[in-house]
């Protein structure tokens, strides 16, 4: 894992403006989840969780998919970040509590990650359902149209992301403001570090084909449809499913008084399902006035933990919208030295890590078998 340089400054400032007000609030807990609950009967927690969204006739009676993308989002980015000022005076001056992941972690989120693609696959299986790299679909001109390269497993790149220590804001890249690795329209201007995991079978895909960004993704995220996919998979009769999951290791809380804003943080594992997608051979963007953004599919994404923003021009130009929903760990997997450096333990983060997103695949799952009771 790369380090991130730079992180003295940014805690030597917050130290000194801050002289230890940070301390004065508790350190943020985990959000609640009912584990014992989603494995004997996930449709409640879905229904709490997830948003689901079903078009046209689902994914029919498909049987056989390419796996089009699978990946695990690795944030290395642990910066919370926050303006100091009178309470709701949005000019205060920017100050960053920083911390930085130490040790060599590469192999052990690699290992992670394959073991949650087989787990996937297995799950898929014993629904009936046959699953098949991209080799399969790679020799369709469709496939390399617009492709500008498939990128290795760990590479590290540039996401947007609000900032991570806001109560109200919406923590993800694949938020209503950023578009994976590009912002759309330019409302969202943090960037936040991520190495960006993938299975031998499934590399990441760069298409060039919302923006002339270097960095976009249009694969993964909840609402856009891999079309290039699509249309190649389409000539061997494959359907296409696509998912991918995001990782940190450090929560951040904050809580306005009066003048002043106070932030705490602690270490824990959190995971979010960023979106699952799943789409019968042919599938296409409809003509449709009320933006419809594929005919035939199901796609699943995390709910907001409440409104998405209190006005909708606030919100666009604010970030005021609420955070998704995590998955979060916290049994001493992770580890924070006195000069901030975070550590995942490899005799423990394993463990946490399979029981973070163990219920997002039981969730997803669950929304697959089901998936007409979402109409």
């Amino acid at each position: 894992m790369r380090v991130k340089l730079g992180y003295l400054s940014g805690m030597v400032l917050a130290g000194l403006i801050l002289s230890g007000c940070a301390n004065q609030l508790p350190p943020p807990k985990p959000e609640a989840f009912n584990f014992e609950q989603v494995s004997k009967d996930p449709s409640a927690e879905v229904k709490k969780n997830l948003t689901v969204d079903y078009y046209g006739e689902g994914t029919k009676s498909t049987k056989k998919f390419v796996i089009g993308a699978f990946q695990v989002r690795f944030r290395n980015d642990l910066t919370g970040r926050f303006s100091v000022g009178a309470s709701g005076n949005k000019s205060g001056a920017s100050i960053e509590d920083t911390f930085y992941l130490t040790g060599e972690n590469d192999a052990m989120f690699q290992k992670v990650t394959d073991d949650l693609y087989k787990q996937f696959v297995a799950d898929l299986k014993q629904r009936g359902i046959t699953t098949v790299g991209l080799a399969s679909i790679k020799q369709y001109p469709e496939y390399q149209k617009n492709l500008k390269q498939e990128l290795r497993s760990g590479f590290s790149n540039k996401l947007v992301a609000t900032p991570i220590s806001c109560a109200v804001c919406d923590d993800s890249p694949s938020g209503m403001h950023a578009n994976g690795l590009n912002t759309l329209g330019g409302l969202t201007n943090n960037n936040s570090e991520y190495n960006i995991f993938s299975p031998s079978e499934v590399p990441a895909l760069e298409y060039g084909l919302l923006s002339n960004n270097d960095d976009s993704d249009n694969v993964v995220l909840p609402r856009l449809l891999p079309i290039n996919l699509i249309e190649a998979a389409t000539h061997a009769n494959l359907g296409v499913i696509t998912v991918g999951f995001e990782v940190e290791l450090m929560k951040f809380d904050r809580e306005d008084r009066g003048s002043s804003i106070h932030m705490s943080h602690a270490p824990m594992v959190r995971t979010k399902l960023v979106a699952f997608k799943a789409f019968p051979p042919g599938a296409k963007i409809p003509f449709s006035l009320w933006g419809q953004p594929f005919d035939n599919g199901i796609s699943v994404e995390p709910k907001y933990r409440g409104k998405k923003h209190t006005n909708l021009i606030a919100g666009m130009f604010n970030g005021e919208v609420f955070n998704k929903q995590w998955i979060e760990i916290d049994d001493g997997s992770v580890a924070v030295d006195a000069a901030g450096g975070v550590t995942p333990l490899a005799d423990k983060f394993p463990a946490a890590f399979k029981k973070s997103t163990e219920p997002h695949l039981q969730m997803i799952m669950h929304v697959f078998d089901h998936q007409a009771d979402y109409k």
